[in-house]
């Protein structure tokens, strides 16, 4: 095989997702241990995981949607990318893990920041070369977008470097997160989704609004990191609402055309890929609506991170990876059907579990509820072993693939509902 072939290529620069999926679960196991462990955890995914998702993905979906051929020589450059981007994370989190013990912690964190500015900054750039080549093409807006969320994490980076020696200047946290999961997440989840969401539902109808809706979201996190300054953000968090909104109602026409008939299209990575987007839209609106009755808003950092980031990536990557190991409709579906076991079971503790995880004032519950939650995401290494090894059977030839689905199991639905609402009434009573 061709040291640089494009099945190549995407192994090698997807196996910092890998890693870091496990530093991150390492660190969850032993967060007590951690200085600043919630500041960790939540860069180890946005930046470790989230961020080398998305840079990887965008040059992969990129390529596959303008249908633009890049040459092998590219490959290496692409790789060097990544590699100085993840230094940056590693030499980022370093600093801020040792902010207990050494004054000058901030040095490496700053560092560190600067070099993930400058890797996405790169990254941005070449996206941008793209672009420019996909003149004709019915999709270049998505380009448009992903190039715009490149932009958009390096001046969260460079405020994250800011906040790593002014950490009591709610401001600056509000643009930065603007910046990273608005910007940086948000556009390039809105462009991926213009295209994958009818994918995933396994139906017809690509947003038609998708420049208009792009160009708002870009102006609303230009809007909101302007009005931070004078604590006004509010304006641009409207804005991109209104953004959201637009891609919104397309999906969910495509959601509703599925649910009149099912025909077994409605799985795990369907149901992750929209219910992120209502706990994006949900969040934002219900942050934006608190500047209008509190002094202090907080920003619903769950809601966003792990309700909409983490859900929307396990979803994508749940519908992605089996599509681009290929091997033909069988073996495609032989990996699906590993990343759908329980789905809508799981489905249900996800965003049942993270809701009661929210409501509850149980500190028991609150434990029951996240494990519930952030375990159904857990598992997804261990199904993409499976879906792994089920696709490297169907090419090698050595089992039959299974037959098309056409039902829905919503016994699964029943029976999780069932131990939330349990769960739920025990809080009540303890």
């Amino acid at each position: 095989m061709d040291k640089w072939s494009p099945r190549t290529w995407h192994r090698k620069a997807s196996r910092p997702v890998s890693l870091w999926m496990m530093v991150f679960l390492l660190a969850g196991a032993i967060h007590t241990f951690i200085p600043n462990y919630r500041w960790v955890l939540i860069h180890l995914f946005t930046l470790g995981i989230l961020s080398n998702s998305i840079v990887v993905w965008s040059q992969h979906l990129t390529e596959k949607f303008v249908q633009l051929k890049v040459p092998m020589s590219a490959r290496p450059r692409q790789l060097a990318r990544i590699y100085l981007q993840n230094a940056g994370v590693i030499l980022t989190l370093v600093g801020q893990i040792l902010s207990e013990y050494w004054g000058h912690h901030w040095v490496l964190t700053q560092i560190g920041a600067t070099l993930v500015a400058l890797a996405v900054v790169w990254h941005g750039v070449a996206l941008f070369a793209l672009w420019r080549q996909a003149e004709s093409k019915r999709f270049r807006p998505v380009v448009a977008a992903y190039v715009a969320s490149a932009f958009f994490l390096a001046v969260g980076a460079t405020l994250g470097a800011f906040l790593a020696t002014h950490p009591s200047y709610p401001r600056l946290l509000i643009a930065h997160v603007a910046a990273n999961i608005g910007g940086f997440v948000g556009l390039a989840a809105a462009g991926s989704l213009t295209i994958l969401f009818p994918s995933i539902w396994r139906t017809k109808g690509i947003n038609p609004h998708m420049g208009l809706s792009f160009t708002l979201l870009g102006l609303g996190v230009i809007a909101t990191l302007v009005g931070s300054i004078w604590n006004v953000p509010q304006v641009g968090l409207i804005l991109y609402c209104v953004g959201w909104a637009f891609s919104l109602q397309s999906w969910l026409l495509n959601a509703l055309s599925v649910l009149r008939e099912p025909r077994g299209r409605i799985t795990f990575p369907a149901l992750s890929v929209l219910f992120s987007c209502f706990w994006l839209l949900g969040g934002l609106v219900y942050y934006t609506t608190q500047h209008f009755f509190s002094s202090e808003p907080q920003i619903p950092m769950l809601a966003l991170v792990v309700g909409f980031g983490a859900q929307l990536l396990i979803g994508v990557m749940g519908y992605m990876l089996p599509t681009t190991m290929g091997g033909g409709p069988s073996a495609v579906r032989a990996g699906l059907r590993e990343y759908n076991r329980w789905g809508l079971g799981r489905s249900v503790f996800i965003n049942g579990g993270l809701a009661l995880w929210l409501a509850t004032s149980s500190s028991l519950t609150m434990v029951a509820a996240s494990l519930l939650c952030l375990g159904s995401m857990a598992v997804l290494p261990i199904l993409t072993a499976r879906a792994v090894k089920a696709q490297k059977a169907m090419l090698l030839k050595k089992a039959e693939g299974p037959a098309p689905t056409s039902t829905t199991d919503w016994d699964q639905v029943w029976v999780a509902l069932a131990v939330l609402i349990i769960l739920g009434g025990l809080s009540l009573i303890l």
